[in-house]
């Protein structure tokens, strides 16, 4: 933490400085937006020299175009907000258009016809805002203030991902229950490998996670881009770009609280799935509290925004007795942002916001008892400034330097001197002080410095408009993945209570950390750049050529380990490192026309390559990262208790820098996407499209045991009981033989780990994915809006041999490679999976509002993992049959909202009543797959029908 703060420390100092001189970011990462068009007089001739006046209350001042030659006019890096353009030329009317409802990242085609006028006169155009972006190639959804806080979600970024199309997700929230959770998603199959963004920072933990938890009710916009990502989107997944409200030139504010308490929730425990070890997982409590200010120190000159949200929720665990232990979490966070313009070319933005998790039993679970679940507190920060100027009528700059860090420890709640940690490799059981994952408890932080700098240039031609944009981006990823030790250096596997297997770690003595010894700092230092070329060489067809360059260069610092167990592990005293590094070319390319001529319909072509982001991937051949060697128990005492190296049979397992190599010719993952789509405006600012997305992954890497790669080949026939839970006992369903693999005895206890690219036998790591996509939204407007979409995807991907029994995560077999033992069920698996999102809202007379959420997912394959024990390489595990063969539960999630609003003056006041699982599903979102005592046995289902109050004031 000492460390992290002093980076901090010097990175504000440089924020501050850099806020002097910033501005906010255009481009994609902030979400800024583009109106363009055409001007033409009564006979369709272009008309160059046409002012043309941007205003919004979203902006301060005015920002003026002027037609080129060929009649367009371009208004760059407007933010998100409802516009009105004024067209001014002499000899002609002045010709007003309102009501144009730009979006983040939209691209709006607003063309006017111009009148000739004998006498000065004005003219208002009211027309329906255009709502299809007739030249990027994006496909994704974008939810603004009214669609954020007007249906019943979980008020967090998982809440607006459940409802994007393309989008499935991992995790089914109901009245809160997953809230701030970090819940798993997939963008059209890509799971991980996503960007976050948070008013123009980088907050994206690793390749995927998010390091702070934002303020739901801040944020002004927040947009998805799950496929056609331009040149500014370097990754396969999804693309997420919020950006936090201003002020403005009135004050405003929307203060909210909500509560839940347990009397508002119901009860979906049946017969059946009591059965099955269900006892309920309500909430418990629920509140959250939301307070912010918007305004003005100088009208049209300085701006400023402020919020603060706490929530406090309290709920119970599938078979964790309530009496005994429930899962708390509290999170606080508060958000600052000023915007000032010194010129009417010049803006600059200061943005601040910290946050505050905790949960003292993380990971509790039917099976991670309280004693086994760890407590996290755990505070992140980020901060930026920037600087944008309009230099000329086509040329546009701006530069960002920003910082996002957070510090994550977790800590055991017993003493593992006196309650040493153990792990169950059949049932999944824990015990004793909590360890987690991999080599125990750690203490995680990210410091993340970046700096942009982008400029987007508007060059007319003979042959048509280009929209040219060329970028630079620095960031080092640094992280600190530090096992601290304090649950001790050893955990024993057990096998059905009895011992089996040994881990040790080289960890230090807890109280000296950071001094005699230190965990890893390692870093994905990134360099980029970039250039596109949007070119319309008519008004109906656009074509994207652009070409991103990725450097990353993986280097990690100096360090010492001091390990407790000095007679199994060295003590090491290392320099820093570079690892490799690795350059990476992009190319993007798309086409989008218009077939009407009418700006309402148009049809895209889209191809790029994605390469993926390493961030912390490479952690493991850090040499003083935690090392672990798992071993045969020998128990020579009798008492399950180590007491030596006398008690270590064949070496089974390891990992860690000390005993893995770093292949150096190993390959940057990529993904190819192929998209085709068309899209029509309809009525009411309504659209309808249909989309096909194909997403290929190639040359993904992994860590194994290059000495067992194509050596599983003594075949061992095994008997193996099949058993199922049952909460009067295991049911025995048969025996079942099992022809397996072993490998030789020559091979027993050795370990040659290697960090490459995934080995021929798995295809390299290929993995492809089709999603056949229909969407139908209308935009908030005349008291109604809607989004809808529904995906099928066809799956051909690698899924790992284990699951998690997190009961918060549904689909909990992880993609992923692993030395199959039983080539009868491949490591490849050929699945389906499909979802229908809906979401809308109308406003009735008389202030009342009704709104709907509803989502449906098919539910995940599955097939029973069978633990064997093999006489050379020890515990193994493999599916029993296909994935395809079996699907959990379809979830069907139906949340209502009534709400009325009473207005004094300039105060609106709403009453919220918000019904959530309305058709109490109990849908069985995961469970053991482990096969024994416990397979089957519900580890999680969707939370009962919960009802939630509000009141909500805006002014």
């Amino acid at each position: 933490m000492i460390g992290h703060m002093r980076r901090m420390g010097w990175g504000a100092a440089l924020a501050a400085a850099v806020w002097l001189l910033a501005a906010p970011a255009s481009a994609q990462i902030t979400g800024a937006g583009v109106l363009t068009g055409t001007v033409k007089d009564a006979q369709g001739a272009v008309l160059p020299g046409v002012t043309v006046t941007a205003t919004s209350p979203a902006l301060i001042g005015t920002q003026v175009s002027v037609s080129e030659a060929n009649g367009v006019y371009r208004i760059p890096a407007l933010p998100a907000g409802t516009y009105t353009l004024q067209f001014d030329l002499s000899g002609f009317r002045t010709m007003t258009r309102t009501n144009i409802q730009l979006a983040v990242n939209q691209t709006l085609t607003v063309d006017m016809v111009m009148q000739l006028a004998s006498v000065k006169e004005n003219v208002t155009v009211t027309a329906e805002s255009p709502v299809v972006d007739i030249q990027s190639t994006q496909l994704g959804n974008v939810q603004n203030t009214a669609k954020l806080v007007g249906v019943p979600t979980s008020t967090d970024v998982w809440g607006a991902l459940a409802q994007t199309p393309g989008v499935r997700m991992q995790g089914f929230d109901v009245g809160g229950s997953h809230k701030m959770q970090q819940t798993g998603y997939e963008a059209f199959g890509i799971r991980g490998q996503s960007q976050e963004y948070m008013d123009g920072i980088d907050t994206t933990s690793g390749s995927s996670g998010d390091m702070n938890y934002m303020d739901y009710f801040s944020q002004d916009q927040l947009s998805v881009t799950a496929a056609g990502g331009d040149v500014t989107i370097d990754t396969p997944g999804a693309a997420i770009i919020s950006t936090v409200k201003s002020g403005g030139n009135a004050f405003h504010g929307l203060e909210n609280f909500t509560y839940e308490p347990s009397s508002f929730v119901g009860n979906n425990i049946t017969p059946s799935t009591a059965a099955l070890g269900f006892t309920g997982q309500p909430n418990l409590e629920f509140w959250e509290g939301h307070a912010e200010l918007g305004g003005y120190a100088i009208k049209d000159k300085l701006w400023f925004f402020a919020s603060y949200n706490q929530f406090r929720i309290n709920k119970a665990y599938s078979g964790v007795p309530q009496s005994i232990a429930t899962n708390l979490t509290i999170m606080k966070a508060f958000t600052d942002k000023e915007t000032y313009k010194p010129t009417s070319r010049d803006t600059l933005v200061g943005f601040y916001e910290w946050n505050w998790k905790g949960e003292p039993l993380r990971g509790l679970s039917a099976t991670t008892p309280k004693e086994s679940a760890l407590a996290e507190f755990s505070p992140s920060w980020n901060y930026s400034g920037r600087y944008q100027r309009v230099w000329t009528n086509r040329l546009f700059t701006e530069l960002s330097y920003a910082l996002s860090a957070f510090d994550f420890p977790e800590q055991p709640n017993v003493d593992y001197k006196t309650n040493p940690p153990r792990q169950d490799l059949v049932t999944g059981l824990a015990s004793g002080a909590g360890w987690g994952s991999g080599a125990g408890p750690f203490d995680t932080g990210i410091n993340k410095p970046q700096f942009y700098a982008r400029a987007t240039y508007f060059l007319p031609s003979k042959v048509g408009s280009h929209d040219l944009k060329a970028g630079f981006e620095w960031q080092d990823f640094g992280t600190t993945f530090d096992r601290s030790g304090t649950s001790g250096p050893i955990l024993y596997l057990d096998a059905n209570g009895k011992p089996s297997e040994i881990r040790l770690t080289d960890v230090g003595d807890p109280a000296q950390f950071g001094k005699t010894w230190t965990g890893p700092n390692d870093h994905d230092r990134r360099v980029s750049a970039y250039f596109q070329d949007r070119w319309s060489p008519t008004n109906r067809l656009t074509a994207t050529l652009g070409v991103r360059w990725d450097r990353q260069r993986l280097y990690y610092d100096a360090g010492k380990s001091s390990p407790v167990l000095s007679s199994i592990f060295p003590t090491n005293n290392l320099p820093g490192q570079t690892l490799f590094v690795r350059n990476s070319v992009m190319p993007r390319l798309g086409v989008s026309w218009d077939p009407t001529g009418d700006g309402k319909s148009v049809i895209k072509g889209f191809y790029g390559r994605f390469y993926f982001n390493y961030a912390d991937a490479f952690t493991g051949v850090d040499p003083v990262g935690t090392n672990t060697r798992d071993y045969v128990f020998l128990n020579t005492e009798g008492d399950g208790l180590y007491h030596g190296p006398q008690d270590l049979g064949t070496l089974l397992r390891a990992s860690g820098g000390g005993s893995t190599a770093f292949d150096p010719n190993i390959k940057v993952p990529y993904t190819d996407e192929i998209d085709a789509s068309y899209e029509r405006q309809f009525w009411g600012e309504s659209s309808f499209r249909v989309a096909y997305v194909r997403k290929m992954t190639r040359d993904n890497f992994t860590t194994y045991n290059l000495a067992r790669e194509g050596q599983f080949t003594v075949p061992v026939t095994t008997a193996v009981t099949i058993e199922n839970y049952s909460t009067s006992g295991p049911v025995v369903q048969g025996t079942q033989s099992f022809t397996v693999y072993d490998i030789p005895t020559s091979l027993k206890g050795v370990v040659n780990n290697l960090m490459a690219t995934m080995p021929a036998s798995v295809d390299n790591g290929a993995q492809n994915y089709d999603t056949l996509e229909f969407a139908f939204n209308k935009r908030f407007a005349r008291g109604l809006f809607f989004d809808s979409s529904f995906d099928y995807t066809w799956r051909n991907e690698l899924r790992a041999n284990s699951s998690s029994n997190n009961p918060q995560s549904a689909d909990p077999i992880s993609v992923g490679f692993y030395q199959d033992v039983y080539p009868s069920v491949s490591n490849r698996q050929k699945t389906h999976s499909w979802d229908l999102h809906f979401s809308g809202r109308y406003e009735l007379p008389y202030q009342i509002g009704l709104a709907a959420n509803w989502q449906v997912q098919s539910g995940f394959a599955y097939a029973r993992l069978i633990t064997v024990k093999l006489p050379n390489s020890g515990t193994q595990k493999f599916f029993m049959e296909n994935l395809n063969n079996n699907y959990s539960d379809t979830v069907s999630l139906l949340g209502l909202r009534v709400d009325k609003a009473v207005e004094f003056h300039t105060v609106k006041v709403t009453g919220i009543f918000d019904l959530f699982n309305l058709l109490n599903s109990n849908a069985i979102t995961n469970f053991n797959l482990a096969n024994g005592a416990l397979f089957n046995q519900v580890n999680g289902a969707l939370d009962p029908r919960t009802a939630e109050i509000s009141l909500r004031i805006d002014f």
